[in-house]
């Protein structure tokens, strides 16, 4: 994101990894983590970002709820990320929720 950001000369994405760097530098990943599924939220309001992958930041910092909220509203929305839940490693953490189940079986991954 940062590489490509600065490459393209994006002034959203510049900001939002000036945001994130900031937060790592002074409070650490967890913090940083969680600010950056902040921010994409608050650019979803302006632009599509795929659910799925807002997603994958929650559940990497293990806050389950708001992971399957997001997984959800991307189910909802036929998100093309989604159908990568099985395969990619930031969904680690939700593997074991029976919430993680049920979404398979709904989308016919089970």
């Amino acid at each position: 994101m940062g590489e490509g950001s600065s490459l393209n000369d994006d002034p959203e994405d510049l900001a939002l990894v000036r945001a994130v760097r900031k937060e790592y530098s002074k409070s650490g990943f967890h913090v940083a983590m969680t600010r950056l599924a902040e921010l994409q939220q608050e650019q979803s309001n302006r632009f599509y970002i795929d659910p799925a992958f807002i997603a994958s930041g929650y559940a990497i910092i293990g806050d389950k709820d708001q992971a399957f909220a997001w997984l959800e509203k991307a189910y909802a929305e036929k998100s093309v990320f989604i159908e990568y839940i099985k395969a990619v490693p930031d969904y680690d953490s939700l593997r074991s929720d029976p919430r993680y189940t049920d979404l398979l079986k709904r989308m016919g991954l089970s």
